[in-house]
């Protein structure tokens, strides 16, 4: 009954948010008379990329634009919209020239949008699947000289789209398709992530003061979905099953630390205490990354570091989109449940990849 319950309020919420976007794409999807040709590439100063998801993975891979943007227009400027969260993973990024945040709310997207407005932007990014009434918004009240979306030829205020099959394609070939739109050199689509240095050395200090062992496993339990997080008892199986290895459990502070205690092995330990770049640099010292989240999955690609990412084995298009990039990642595919994923099988894959 639960289920079904879910079910219909996940279609009922699925409904209501596409009647907003198309009242918005009626009310605000205004014609962008401006025409756009190769050669105007040269006169763009400032370029805008809609990123206010608040999605911190999402924002990782954007990394790869910003840097191959950057590095062809390099007379232009490059600023991104964010979300809170997610604006932090760039705020060191060199190739980024400003962030702006805005909370997903009307009066947050209305007063936004008219700051934006005065910037004067000569190119609007827009990577997302699907309009939403305050991105339509968002688009009328800055009024760039051009916007780009993918599958928005019955769009008017999109002047430059591009076809794109999301389920069938990497994330970066998103990213491709989107530079190939704009007449750009395909790119290199590795992602950047600047962890400072001192952070790191401060994160291996702490770690160096645990027990003696092999080596150091980062771990993190955590997913968006319940359904997606890994079990105490996995834990414990793992932590048991390699004695000589110490677990550092990163994610929430909180979550972490019940995990810990609820599992109950010598050789887990939580992270040192601090945001997520702190959980950034635990990935970036110790041998092997495990995770079902795909935040920590393109980090540790961006780090270019071992890792196992756990996907859920029925959905393929999850894992066609977001698998990892890096050549030093292993997939394990896991039931719907994640903690049906027998224990035995990451224990193994660990053993393998250490």
């Amino acid at each position: 009954m639960s289920m079904n319950i879910r079910e219909l309020n996940r279609k009922k919420n699925l409904y209501l948010r596409r009647l907003k976007a198309k009242a918005g794409k009626l009310l605000f999807d205004r014609k962008n008379k401006n025409r756009f040709t190769p050669s105007q590439l040269k006169t763009f100063k400032k370029i805008l990329f809609l990123r206010n998801d608040n999605k911190i993975g999402d924002m990782i891979v954007n990394t790869l634009a910003f840097r191959e943007l950057k590095k062809q227009l390099p007379h232009a400027k490059i600023y991104v919209l964010a979300g809170k969260a997610s604006a932090k993973i760039i705020e060191n990024n060199r190739n980024v020239s400003g962030i702006f945040t805005c909370r997903k709310k009307f009066l947050d997207t209305l007063t936004t949008g008219l700051k934006l407005r005065k910037k004067h932007f000569d190119l609007y990014i827009d990577l997302d699947r699907e309009n939403t009434f305050l991105t339509h918004l968002l688009l009328f009240l800055i009024k760039p000289r051009f916007a780009f979306g993918f599958n928005k030829k019955d769009f008017n205020s999109y002047n430059i789209t591009a076809p794109l099959a999301f389920d069938e394609n990497h994330i970066t070939a998103w990213h491709c398709a989107m530079f190939k739109a704009l007449r750009l050199e395909k790119p290199q689509i590795n992602y950047d992530l600047f962890v400072p240095n001192s952070l790191k050395k401060e994160v291996q200090k702490q770690l160096n003061k645990l027990p003696k062992t092999k080596g150091f496993i980062a771990l993190n339990a955590f997913a968006s979905s319940k359904h997606r997080c890994l079990s105490a008892l996995q834990i414990r199986q793992l932590a048991e099953s390699l004695p000589q290895y110490n677990f550092i459990l990163i994610g929430p502070n909180d979550k972490a630390g019940e995990l810990k205690n609820a599992a109950g092995c010598k050789n887990i330990f939580t992270a040192p205490q601090g945001d997520i770049f702190t959980s950034f640099a635990v990935i970036a010292v110790t041998d092997l990354l495990i995770t079902p989240d795909t935040c920590f999955v393109h980090a540790s690609a961006a780090l270019d570091k071992k890792q196992i990412s756990i996907y859920k084995q029925s959905d393929k298009s999850n894992q066609t989109i977001w698998q990892p990039l890096n050549s030093k990642a292993v997939i394990l595919q896991a039931p719907d449940e994640f903690y049906a994923l027998p224990a035995a099988e990451i224990i193994q894959t660990a053993t393998k990849n250490l």
